[in-house]
């Protein structure tokens, strides 16, 4: 266990010790501070605080009000309770403001952080030649069928996409589905982990056993993977451990580690990464830029979430971000289905990234973004370097956004007639050289039942079976009943593109009249 927190402990339980009667400084009876010490012990252990300003402050604050109304109620003393309730107003109702006024005054230093570029060019650094068709949902679904006779003490965790062996993975690990069977089964750990192909939705998932993974999220007390963590180092704001494979194919958790850069409250910035053998237990800690080469991801989904935020609201300032709104611009959401009494109804959740592997080996973040409003279309889209978060953004005006890309999807025939289809995973690629969205629709259980094409710019829209299909027919050819090209009377590239630029000069018309 770190000194660190050994030594915030004593202080805790030293603000126990005292209290404050007739002007004096008296030391309370000792059953109260060893009562001091068993709180605030026990409010460490479970909530594992990041030891930053922000947190100390609060804790103490907090230990103050909690001991000056214990010693007040045993040594009947006034003083103390005037303390204890001045502390509790400060812990409950002025600290919590801190954070809210340290973004209105830093907005514009809280978007300098994510330092993004801007390219008006095409970028070629999506990998076409691995295109992700299985999403989280369908993965968990697929992993889930293969746990057989573990079942009655483990399930399937977040999974996490990584590059092995030539593919796009998820990797599923298994974890503990209840507090009593982490707690039954904490030493034999949870065996193992399910190789899922992020590519392929219809491959064979493959479970990885035999592996007593006993540091695990899911886990508890000691073996619990965050207070592990914690333990070693409570200086940092912990993050969501990624679970990848090094390079002997032995698990692994990455977790990165931040800490605010801007007056001890916000703004956090990535200090370093720590490396956990599920099995041991064993810590690694390393500095951004020194971790191993396996580590594919170090920037995580939720930090690169934030960042976009903090660039795109602030970047003119906090009055800005809600007032005019000039030049927002907002990193789209998560695409789903609402199947309610009205029907299904497409719409978009918080914010959301996915992972995209790089035709220069690293892996990347990727986000549509929009601006304030409801419309389907996009101002460009953002890359963000999982390696060292290096942040990209590339201008592509008036392309459908995912939200409108979707609900091209979701109007298509094959999908409409369907009930109970969801859509799922919208990522944009360039495909000869041109940006097109590539959108697995799926059944609500997570099989793959289709796959939807939109071009963003102009938004035509096919659905097939298979990812070749739908490719094929976008390019023109004619799908036969054997689902492969074949030649015929169907409509071709050229004529899509001359159909293209007639109504461009429609649109141009149509608008030119509605300004007259």
């Amino acid at each position: 266990m770190s000194i660190l927190i050994i030594l915030f402990w004593l202080v805790l339980t030293a603000i126990w010790a005292f209290r404050i009667e007739d002007k004096k400084l008296q030391l309370n009876h000792p059953a109260l501070i060893l009562l001091g010490g068993i709180v605030s012990g026990a409010a460490l252990y479970i909530t594992t605080p990041a030891l930053i300003p922000i947190t100390i402050l609060a804790y103490i604050t907090g230990s103050v009000a909690v001991s000056g109304f214990a010693s007040s109620f045993i040594h009947n003393v006034d003083e103390m309770k005037i303390i204890g309730g001045a502390a509790m107003t400060l812990a409950l109702f002025i600290i919590p403001m801190f954070i809210p006024a340290a973004q209105v005054i830093g907005a514009q230093a809280l978007a300098e952080i994510p330092q993004v570029e801007t390219a008006e060019n095409v970028t070629d650094l999506i990998d076409t030649q691995h295109i992700r068709l299985t999403s989280s949902k369908t993965a968990i679904w697929r992993a889930d069928k293969v746990i057989g006779n573990l079942g009655y003490k483990v399930g399937v965790f977040e999974p996490d996409v990584q590059f092995i062996d030539g593919e796009l993975q998820w990797l599923a690990p298994l974890d503990y589905t209840s507090l009593d069977k982490s707690l039954i089964y904490a030493y034999e750990g949870t065996e193992g982990y399910v190789i899922v192909s992020a590519e392929d939705p219809r491959a064979e998932p493959r479970r990885i056993t035999g592996i007593p993974m006993i540091y695990t999220p899911n886990a508890i007390l000691e073996n619990d993977l965050t207070r592990h963590i914690w333990e070693d180092y409570p200086a940092y704001v912990i993050h969501n451990p990624v679970f990848q494979l090094n390079t002997e194919n032995s698990p692994r958790w990455v977790t990165l580690l931040t800490q605010p850069a801007l007056y001890g409250l916000i703004g956090e910035v990535p200090q370093g990464i720590v490396i956990t053998d599920p099995v041991t237990g064993t810590n690694e800690f390393y500095n951004i830029g020194e971790q191993p080469s396996w580590i594919q991801r170090v920037w995580d989904e939720d930090l690169t979430e934030i960042y976009l935020d903090w660039w795109g609201r602030f970047s003119d300032g906090w009055i800005n971000s809600w007032w005019g709104q000039r030049n927002l611009k907002y990193p789209t959401g998560e695409v789903y289905i609402d199947h309610g009494t009205a029907g299904a109804t497409l719409t978009t959740g918080d914010p959301d990234v996915y992972m995209v592997e790089g035709t220069d080996g690293n892996q990347y973040w990727f986000s549509a973004i929009t601006t304030p409003g409801k419309d389907a279309s996009m101002i460009g889209y953002v890359l963000c370097d999982a390696q060292n978060g290096d942040f990209t953004f590339y201008q592509a005006p008036g392309y459908y956004n995912d939200l409108g890309a979707a609900a091209n999807v979701q109007q298509n025939q094959l999908v409409a007639m369907a009930s109970g289809l969801e859509i799922v995973q919208p990522i944009m690629y360039i495909l000869d050289g041109e940006e097109i969205w590539i959108i697995p629709v799926i059944s609500q259980t997570g099989e793959v039942m289709e796959i939807g094409l939109v071009v963003a710019h102009g938004g035509e829209t096919f659905v097939a079976d298979t990812l070749d299909e739908v490719i094929t027919l976008w390019r023109g050819e004619v799908i036969s009943d054997t689902g492969t090209a074949a030649s015929g009377d169907g409509i071709t590239v050229e004529e899509i593109e001359e159909i293209r630029k007639l109504l461009d000069q429609l649109e141009a018309k149509l608008k030119k009249e509605n300004t007259q």
